[in-house]
């Protein structure tokens, strides 16, 4: 299984290195080794055939997790860097895939420095084939979780706002304003009608709220939202370990 995740970031090589090290996915052998290469190779295999040369001629970091086993390089091609990586274990492969995301926004976030991930899902597919099997989601700020959350959640989002605008109205309706007659029975008769509605109007705004913002919030447990590649995106799935 390999996957491919490409952003771009004002980082340092030394602030990349950091990262790796500190993910344990820097390798133990010298990056010019033998063992480098071999893996270098290996990667090689899941490159796009148009895209073999860029991959050659470009600088890249060797990786090797001391803790999943998975395999990879982290190249800079047009201007991008792009993370490729191999593990036969897709749990493994989701789980490093997150925590590569993770980390890299979170060291952005204390260096004050700019990471943007292309809006391309990352793909995890079988190795020499085309297709990918699951398919995942970059969430890597405020503005992804909350486009994504308002996506899913349509539904309860648009009630939940619209619910509220009408609540307001409804307060604004009933309020004992001055040309409210008590003796014009029709009057009185709709007035009534937007009282009964307004406990009703808001318990159903905020339950769509509250569901909303549920799903919402869960987001911030995972980097990466995963789905089954071609099925709808309301078809998520956790990371399986």
């Amino acid at each position: 299984m390999h996957a491919k995740i490409i952003f771009t970031s004002d980082f340092e090589d030394e602030s990349l290195i950091i990262i790796l090290k500190g993910n344990q996915w820097w390798p133990t052998f010298d990056q010019e080794s033998s063992d480098a290469e071999n893996i270098i190779t290996e990667m090689k295999a899941s490159v796009k055939e148009s895209d073999i040369q860029l991959f050659i001629a470009s600088k890249k970091f060797v990786l090797l997790s001391a803790v999943t086993e998975t395999r990879g390089t982290l190249s800079f091609e047009n201007k991008a860097w792009v993370l490729r990586l191999l593990n036969p274990n897709l749990s493994l492969l989701q789980l490093d895939c997150q925590v590569f995301v993770h980390k890299c926004m979170k060291h952005a976030g204390q260096m004050q420095k700019k990471i943007t991930f292309y809006e391309t899902p990352v793909q995890l597919v079988e190795r020499n084939r085309k297709d990918p099997i699951i398919e995942g989601k970059i969430l890597a700020s405020k503005k992804d979780r909350l486009s994504y959350a308002r996506k899913q959640k349509k539904v309860e989002y648009t009630i939940g706002v619209i619910g509220f605008a009408v609540f307001v109205a409804l307060l604004i309706a009933t309020y004992p304003w001055p040309f409210r007659d008590p003796g014009n029975q029709a009057q009185m008769w709709l007035f009534t009608i937007f009282e009964k509605l307004i406990g009703s109007v808001a318990i159903t705004a905020l339950i769509s709220y509250a569901q909303f913002h549920a799903f919402y919030a869960s987001l911030h447990e995972d980097a990466i939202k995963w789905s089954i590649a071609g099925e709808p995106e309301k078809k998520a799935i956790k990371t399986l370990i």
